[in-house]
């Protein structure tokens, strides 16, 4: 049995700032080729991790363009609600939102959102249970959301989780959960979420692993920019994970043909100005100065070695526009 996975979508009217192409078009191309490898390959099921949109309601023009991209896709796809698909991550909310349209009007598409539900799908000697977990508030901590709710022993396991699992310590926020010690009941764990992805990790006990990355790229972050995107092809045989292979999308620009950074290195810059201005006004001890203009621009002149008449038309400057604040 071949089922082919892949990562968060983010559908949106809009293009994210720092895109210099059609975002909404660039989604649709990518789709279209997933839909190819899933007839080529003859899979019998598409996997995505959640966050279809990037919003809970998108526009009803956005989702109907979309909703026909979704109806060619020719076997079904099976998906769960991520934190962006549903309103303050509160899953109750499901019922009015744009992926549930999505799901009533797109017939091969079918949103789990109970983590207790299997979906079974069977071939000659192989059955794979299929189980989702939604985002919601308890996801990622203390490991909660990667295991399946109600366990099928007889099939070999897939567990789609919509949550931070990744292979490293990210050390700018702490919740997560590590693929290396997380406990789980299911062969093997599919996650989103994390856009970047760690690819495929087995452990030493079998548990298997895999976040091949969103198809997305939404900001223009060095990381975002290097990496390829990229889908999954998984081939399970007698209740066995046979296959994982990695499959870059061709429609996928590189990165630095799509990905504009001006405004990233414009506040790096930006950054470092501010910086060196707050050296120069330090005092001896490094503590920073009393903030005077007309003592600033004596204490940077004096360091900087600037002509004293430099020094009398700029303090000239700012008594005048001093004066015409209090007018």
């Amino acid at each position: 049995m071949k089922l082919l996975y892949f990562g968060d979508v983010h559908i949106r009217g809009k293009n994210p700032r720092n895109r210099t192409d059609d975002y909404m078009e660039a989604l649709k191309r990518k789709l279209r080729e997933i839909w190819k490898l899933a007839e080529y390959n003859q899979v019998k099921a598409v996997l995505c991790p959640g966050d279809i949109f990037d919003r809970p309601e998108v526009t009803n023009s956005v989702l109907l363009e979309f909703a026909e991209v979704f109806k060619e896709c020719p076997v079904r796809i099976y998906t769960t609600p991520g934190n962006h698909d549903v309103y303050s991550y509160n899953l109750d909310t499901y019922g009015r939102t744009s992926l549930r349209i999505l799901e009533l009007i797109v017939p091969q598409l079918t949103v789990v959102t109970d983590p207790k539900e299997n979906v079974l799908l069977d071939e000659p000697g192989t059955a794979v249970s299929l189980s989702f977990q939604p985002y919601d508030q308890h996801i990622d901590k203390d490991g909660y959301g990667y295991s399946p709710g109600d366990p099928v022993e007889e099939a070999y396991m897939i567990h789609i989780a919509h949550g931070m699992l990744l292979d490293h310590d990210p050390k700018v926020f702490d919740r997560y959960t590590y693929v290396g010690t997380v406990k789980t009941e299911a062969d093997l764990v599919l996650s989103g979420h994390d856009h970047l992805g760690f690819g495929y990790y087995e452990r030493s006990d079998g548990k298997k692993f895999l976040n091949c990355g969103a198809i997305c790229r939404l900001s223009a972050s060095e990381a975002e920019i290097e990496r390829k995107v990229q889908v999954a092809l998984i081939t399970i045989e007698d209740n066995q994970l046979e296959d994982l292979q990695l499959i870059d999308l061709r429609s996928a620009k590189p990165g630095n043909e799509i990905l504009d950074r001006s405004r990233i290195e414009a506040e790096q810059k930006r950054q470092y100005a501010m910086e060196e201005f707050a050296a120069l006004i330090q005092t001896e001890d490094g503590s920073k100065a009393v903030v005077d203009l007309n003592a600033i621009v004596e204490s940077i002149a004096e360091k900087e070695g600037y002509a004293p008449e430099v020094v009398r038309v700029a303090l000239d400057k700012i008594g005048e526009a001093k004066q015409a604040l209090k007018v």
